[in-house]
């Protein structure tokens, strides 16, 4: 009876040893596990020595090698990878080193599984645009640098200059293509940047036809294009993108000038053929319902008393040679002002040169018909015009304008010359 007593003890004691020593064990794993965790970025060599296998703490260590001994930092990736074989930044660090090495084919191998497993990380896609760059492959860079950019729309100030150097180079332009078909949402963004910042206007025109062949252009980058062709000199050309493109609801309003009747609100208009304006301070411009009108809405322009030199509503235009009469409606709701208002017209291409007026608008008055007539002489020195509002005068107390002034139901029309009036 004792000794089966004892033997039990002994075999009880045998196991709580066994329990204890394997939980000693894993205690001290986990407790170099977690050291390891916890200095695998701030130390990764003290890291290492807790847990000589952590793969972040691998990678760390040879992420600080990569200059000073190449050699060495790969090979603490091949380990990082082996512990981690899903890490992508590893698999690209490595590629970078074998790029340095001249092995071209295994680091566009490492490269291509990184980018495989992290395929939505930008950093990993800027690194790896840079690198596509320098194995010239462009097409693979801007793959790159398209997910970067649906990634992270800041990185656009970052790699829009990348970006318009590929599409200025003849021979890579067409790489664009097929990251066009998509229509990717910074690709409007992008075509603005080019059409301001682009050495070779004529590459637009390749970019804006791939992007028509896709879809209809946004308005935004119609008018940006149209504004560079004109300020090219290319307004015959301008003005056919323009007219092309214009939608169904803006056609109805083609005439001279276009929206005359301003039946299409301005704050849907405005860039290339069409009205353009700007609103100073003491400026309200509008088109509203009113009495009177012709149409739906009118343009209104009201001043708040301000001093300010009001030549702010242009509209570009392209006529031919002859004479011309340009009628409409105005009405004045207590228009204050030292010498009024009025239309003019210029020549502003290739020389500047006025050739028309209205006459002036001040004071108060229901709706009245006015008309001017004007020529456009045939010698080639007014191939563009100009019509503009302008607030008259000369010393500054003369700019101080205050209350409304109406438009409405605009016209230039070609006469022969015995039906001036």
């Amino acid at each position: 009876m004792i000794t089966a007593r004892f033997s039990f003890q002994l075999l009880y004691w045998a196991r709580l040893s066994i329990i204890i020593s394997i939980g000693s064990m894993l205690a001290w794993h986990i407790l170099a596990v977690n050291l390891g965790e916890y200095y695998a970025d701030k130390d990764p060599e003290k890291a290492l020595a807790w847990s000589s296998k952590n793969p972040l703490a691998l990678r760390n260590q040879a992420d600080q090698l990569l200059e000073s001994n190449p050699n060495k930092a790969a090979q603490l990736l091949e380990k990082s990878i082996w512990q981690n074989p899903v890490d992508s930044r590893s698999y690209l660090m490595l590629g970078l080193l074998r790029e340095k090495a001249g092995d071209s084919y295994s680091a566009r191998k490492l490269i291509n599984t990184a980018l495989n497993l992290s395929p939505r990380q930008w950093p990993l896609r800027l690194e790896a645009a840079s690198f596509w760059i320098r194995q010239q492959q462009p097409e693979l860079a801007v793959k790159s640098w398209n997910v970067a950019l649906q990634m992270n729309r800041r990185l656009s100030k970052e790699i829009f200059p990348y970006l318009l150097n590929i599409a200025q180079n003849p021979n890579t332009i067409e790489v664009f293509e097929p990251i066009v078909r998509y229509t990717p949402d910074w690709w409007p963004n992008f075509f603005i940047y080019a059409t301001e910042n682009t050495i070779r206007p004529e590459i637009l025109n390749s970019l804006y036809n791939m992007k028509r062949e896709s879809g209809s252009p946004l308005k935004e980058e119609r008018n940006a294009f149209v504004t560079r062709l004109q300020e090219e000199g290319y307004w015959t050309a301008a003005y056919e993108i323009w007219l092309n493109d214009l939608n169904k609801n803006e056609k109805k309003a083609i005439n001279t000038p276009f929206n005359g009747g301003f039946e299409i609100p301005l704050e849907s208009t405005g860039g290339g053929f069409d009205w353009s304006f700007l609103q100073p301070k003491g400026v309200k411009i509008s088109t509203a319902a009113t009495y009177g009108a012709d149409g739906g809405s009118a343009l209104r322009i009201t001043f708040s008393g301000k001093r300010v030199q009001f030549r702010h509503f242009t509209q570009p235009m392209l006529l031919t040679a002859g004479r011309y009469e340009m009628q409409g409606k105005v009405r004045l709701d207590n228009l204050e002002t030292t010498k009024g208002m009025q239309w003019k017209m210029y020549c502003i291409a290739p020389e500047w040169n006025q050739i028309g007026e209205s006459q002036r608008f001040i004071g108060a008055n229901s709706w009245q018909l006015f008309n001017f007539s004007f020529y456009v002489p045939d010698d080639k020195t007014c191939e563009v015009q100009l019509l503009r509002l302008e607030l008259l005068g000369h010393a500054p107390a003369d700019f101080k304008i205050k209350g409304t002034i109406w438009f409405d139901s605009l016209i230039i029309r070609q006469v022969a010359e015995e039906n001036i009036n």
